[in-house]
């Protein structure tokens, strides 16, 4: 589980806020309180470098695409969020701590925050009403690729992966329930939180356009 961090810096009075209605909306959906950097820096270079580099972090986390006007913020154990760079759309990316098993840095959109809310809060069940998508581009570190609350197993290392939360069904699916260096599986599957995790980025590869031939690459099979 993510605990709370210490703000690198104080708050004062003047208080930086997130406007836009959208993402005000999509905050409230997901029950995360927001609570606006105020940052007073006071000649301290290297708290101001801290916090950018925090943003810089986060907004690796997800694809550039929903992640250069995405609001940046980080998350207490509750699912609190305060904002380091508000944004322009409805994604929020949080700056995780890589020294901290279980706290990765994502990005997320509206459903994902209501789907890691309530694994936050350990509710029997997600409340998102329609799939979510989280992005780990970073990588990750967990306890347990079967039970959503483990806080005690042995720290799992997890490469870059995002992922699609809707209780899939691994078996139906005809898909693995085992973590994955590369391709799908459905993690905590057998539970109201199994969801695809899918390794890589789903930018990866190359676009095809018109006349673009297929060259596909020789691999050895087993006869």
């Amino acid at each position: 589980m993510i605990n709370a961090e210490n703000a690198a810096t104080e708050q004062d009075g003047a208080v930086a806020s997130v406007t836009r209605r959208k993402f005000i909306a999509a905050a409230a959906l997901s029950g995360a309180a927001l609570t606006p950097l105020a940052v007073k820096l006071g000649g301290d270079s290297s708290s101001e470098e801290i916090v950018k580099e925090k943003i810089r972090r986060a907004m690796l986390a997800g694809p550039s695409s929903v992640t250069a006007e995405a609001t940046v913020a980080e998350m207490d154990h509750q699912g609190n969020l305060t904002v380091l760079h508000p944004g322009k759309n409805d994604w929020v990316c949080v700056p995780g701590d890589q020294g901290v098993v279980g706290r990765a840095d994502m990005a997320l959109d509206p459903m994902g925050m209501v789907w890691f809310k309530d694994v936050l809060a350990r509710k029997p069940k997600p409340t998102n009403t329609s799939p979510g998508l989280i992005y780990m581009l970073n990588g990750a570190t967990q306890r347990s690729y079967t039970d959503p609350f483990d806080t005690t197993s042995p720290a799992i290392p997890i490469g870059p992966h995002w992922m699609i939360l809707w209780p899939f069904d691994a078996k139906a699916a005809g898909l693995s329930t085992v973590m994955r260096d590369a391709g799908t599986m459905v993690m905590f599957a057998g539970t109201p939180y199994a969801h695809l995790h899918i390794c890589g980025s789903p930018w990866e590869g190359n676009e095809y356009r018109r006349g673009d031939r297929g060259a596909w690459t020789m691999r050895y099979e087993r006869p």
